[in-house]
């Protein structure tokens, strides 16, 4: 342990490193010595010795070794004087080294990187974006962040989440939980609940699983309208009968129609390129956006990102992003549709409503499309013919009191 003390002490002081030739090197060693000079890593070099000696001991050294009758060679200096000293006429370098030094301090106080252990329903989104509300996010300061707060956070407004633990290790921060068990829907069979219409429409099948079908085929029915019905007759013909209640299931599939309307202008903008392409590359650190290289050019462009890079130091990933886009030439123009060209659009439109208006369920089965045309504009209304389940269950209850309140 002395050893290693003195090493350090003679590292930080700065060491010479020299070779001491003559008959009576072992003399001047000990003479050396007995004036206070510490000596190491001494060894056998051809005729001489070479030794290590501190910086400053030279001056006693060279008149030991007058006195001895040896002459000593410098061979070289060692120590963290002699490695700053290099520096002196280094200073932009220096500089340079110093700032990168203080630049990775800096950049090791934020958060860098956030991720999400142990959640399967959960989205991960969901639970980044509250983290980041709560101050927890790429480019935060480590100091700012309150885990503890935003794990008692986590907990007060996820109910699906039974254990949560938010840690910062160096520059990444995780976030683990452990879901609640999954709840298992239960078919409620015993509350009494009737299957009703959902929309008008006239019914093109009924399947019944339980309960007691009241339409068929080719009925029309209304809004509300009771399809089975929660009411069961138990008893056989002759025999004492009574009635029982369960709840409703079963697949009521009806014809329905549906209204959509929509203009389409006949004059209208529209962005025409010019093939002029250029780059633009910037730096993002956090939501802040540094635009570093921008291109030169007047006029419209239409910016399109290519790609956001995250840079890193080896497998050290920086809370930074290098962003490319291509920027194209552009000019808006002014042009104008003709009315069949208007209705063709129109036509297309509505036909994607339509299909979008679709359970998994359904089916369109006719479009019928009016135009009136405008000066300045068309307009379309179309009727969509569409076989669709219209099913909805109402808990008897509910029946009852609607029963009651149009009886009054």
């Amino acid at each position: 342990m002395r050893i290693l003390f003195l090493a350090l002490w003679y590292y930080l002081r700065g060491y010479v490193r020299i070779r001491a030739k003559g008959f009576s090197a072992e003399r001047f060693m000990n003479m050396a010595a007995y004036r206070g000079v510490y000596l190491w890593d001494v060894a056998q070099e051809g005729a001489g010795m070479t030794m290590k000696a501190a910086g400053g001991s030279l001056d006693i050294l060279e008149a030991c070794a007058e006195k001895t009758g040896c002459t000593i060679e410098v061979l070289g200096w060692g120590g963290l004087p002699y490695f700053l000293g290099r520096f002196r006429k280094r200073q932009v370098w220096a500089a340079g080294l110093l700032f990168f030094a203080a630049g990775l301090y800096l950049l090791s106080s934020f958060i860098w990187t956030v991720e999400v252990e142990g959640n399967e329903r959960l989205g991960e989104e969901d639970i980044l974006s509250f983290c980041g509300e709560m101050g927890l996010k790429p480019g935060a300061w480590k100091r700012n962040v309150d885990t503890e707060d935003i794990t008692n956070r986590l907990l007060e407004n996820f109910s699906d989440i039974s254990w949560v633990s938010v840690g910062i290790r160096g520059t990444d921060a995780t976030v683990k939980l452990a879901e609640t068990i999954e709840k298992v829907e239960l078919v409620d069979q015993e509350t009494p609940c009737d299957m009703v219409a959902s929309a008008d429409g006239v019914i093109l099948q009924i399947t019944a699983e339980r309960g007691t079908p009241l339409v068929m085929a080719g009925d029309v029915v209304q809004k509300g309208d009771v399809l089975i019905s929660s009411e069961l007759t138990i008893g056989l013909e002759g025999e004492a009968q009574h009635t029982e209640y369960t709840g409703a299931e079963g697949a009521v599939t009806a014809r329905i129609w549906q209204r959509l309307t929509e203009e389409m202008p006949l004059q209208y903008e529209e962005v025409l390129y010019s093939g002029v392409e250029k780059e633009n590359h910037s730096l993002i650190f956090s939501e802040k956006e540094l635009d570093i290289i921008h291109p030169n050019g007047d006029g419209e462009w239409e910016k399109t990102v290519l790609e956001e890079t995250p840079l890193a130091l080896g497998d050290f990933i920086l809370p930074l992003k290098w962003k490319k886009e291509i920027w194209k030439a552009c000019e808006t123009v002014e042009k104008e549709r003709t009315v069949e060209e208007a209705k063709s659009l129109l036509e297309e439109n509505l036909r994607k409503k339509a299909e979008n208006l679709l359970s998994a369920y359904g089916k369109i089965e006719h479009i019928e499309i009016k135009f009136e045309e405008y000066a300045d504009c068309v307009r379309a209304e179309a009727e969509i013919t569409m076989a669709e389940r219209i099913e909805e269950k109402r808990l008897r209850t509910q029946e009852k009191e609607r029963e009651n309140a149009d009886g009054i």
